[in-house]
């Protein structure tokens, strides 16, 4: 085995972040999924008895760019859920607020995840390779553990670090340090790691950088990494890359 402990993007590796050719099977796509936020948020709000303003849509796009301008990289749907519940004056409710932030995100698919990758974890999982998530995200590790049980992929992974929840972006050498210490048992000295992710200088220079190895998965034509140990499309080539060298 070449690597034995590898660690994944989410957006763009697991799941799709755009609209795809040819849709997706039938479920909503994440731009519908964003469209419908409103509607979540205001049945979340009435489920707990709280009547939904009329201006939510306003109400909420306000929360959002000031949090964002406020926290930076710690802006997570969680801290938009609360500022929601501040704004309109609701206290006392921290469990709720974690609903709300679910109904914000709003769900994942199935159909959102990229052709291979169950198949890939599955095979990497049975071979022992230890394995995690390092993503950029305004999910929390709660939110995106949640996201991938719904999905059937949860058991795959140990440490899931989103940069809300510390408040650091790739490429900072942190969040990779920071997955490090994550990572248990402790990793013996002079295990090769693998990074794999499909934006070149947050995932692959980032990486790189750090001293770990990087795998490219290509969404775009014209986006090669010459750093990457591997640029792959099919997700069979990263385990054969991981497996066997």
């Amino acid at each position: 085995m070449r690597y034995p402990i590898l660690f994944w993007d989410s957006g763009g590796t697991i799941f799709h972040f755009s609209d795809r050719p040819g849709g997706f099977s039938g479920s909503p796509s994440p731009t519908q999924v964003m469209r419908q936020r409103d509607f979540r948020v205001a049945r979340a709000l009435e489920m707990f008895g709280h009547a939904a303003p009329d201006d939510l849509a306003e109400i909420l796009d306000g929360q959002k760019a000031e949090l964002r301008e406020r926290h930076g990289a710690s802006f997570s749907h969680e801290l938009l859920a609360a500022g929601l519940y501040a704004h309109l004056g609701i206290t006392g409710r921290d469990q709720e607020t974690l609903q709300v932030a679910d109904a914000l995100a709003g769900p994942r698919y199935r159909s959102w995840v990229w052709d291979g990758v169950p198949e890939a974890l599955a095979q990497l999982h049975q071979a022992g390779v230890r394995m995690g998530i390092i993503a950029d995200s305004e999910l929390t590790g709660r939110m995106m553990r949640n996201a991938l049980s719904g999905v059937g992929l949860v058991d795959f992974f140990g440490p899931i670090l989103c940069s809300c929840d510390h408040g650091i972006l790739k490429p900072d050498p942190r969040t990779f340090a920071h997955a490090l210490s994550r990572l248990q048992p402790p990793p013996a000295g002079g295990e090769s790691i693998l990074y794999v992710g499909d934006n070149v200088v947050k995932d692959i220079d980032g990486a790189t950088a750090f001293g770990w190895h990087a795998a490219h998965h290509l969404t775009t034509p014209e986006d090669v990494s010459s750093q990457a140990v591997l640029s792959f499309r099919d997700y069979a080539d990263l385990v054969r890359l991981v497996l066997e060298g």
